[in-house]
């Protein structure tokens, strides 16, 4: 091994040396790729929870702001909508909301037609909230990107969706 690849070296590739060493017949070639998706999604919740936690928000509370953004004017969706979107239970669902109605980012209202459906709801709050918060977070993604040319990312794009394509046919098919 030359001495730059010893400086790159990193803990998965640790990791990956300790158990060749210990089970040499073992393949442990996926660490390389799953250790550092775990990796790289724990660093990621690391920071988004510090760069929400600035606003009093959770990563939890952020999906339900983002997923009222996404769903286009008004930013109103049935609870049980944001529950699916969110992959949440709508008890789940329930405390969030009580959440962020408390802090003034979403309201809940009854529907004018059929008294029995809710509707949660951005305030104006909420939507300059998460127009400011979107913003900022994709800027760091995309510089967490920058050192991949738009080739790569493609590569990775595509290797990502054919994983989990295969994945969830194998685990949900």
């Amino acid at each position: 091994m030359n001495t730059a690849t010893k400086l790159y070296q990193d803990r998965i590739d640790s990791i990956i040396g300790q158990w060749k060493s210990e089970k040499p017949d073992l393949d442990v070639s996926p660490v390389a790729i799953f250790g550092r998706m775990a990796r790289i999604n724990k660093l990621l919740e690391d920071y988004l929870s510090e760069y929400l936690g600035n606003f009093e928000l959770t990563l939890g509370l952020f999906d339900v702001l983002t997923a009222l953004r996404r769903s286009g004017f008004p930013y109103r969706l049935k609870p049980s909508e944001l529950a699916e979107m969110v992959m949440l239970t709508s008890g789940g669902m329930t405390g969030r909301l009580d959440q962020l109605e408390i802090l003034g980012f979403v309201t809940r209202s009854k529907d004018l037609d059929d008294g029995r459906v809710m509707f949660a709801q951005l305030t104006e709050v909420g939507l300059s909230l998460i127009d400011q918060l979107i913003q900022g977070h994709f800027e760091s993604e995309a510089k967490f990107l920058a050192s991949a040319s738009d080739d790569e990312k493609l590569i990775v794009i595509s290797f990502l969706k054919n994983l989990e394509e295969f994945m969830t046919g194998r685990f949900h098919g």
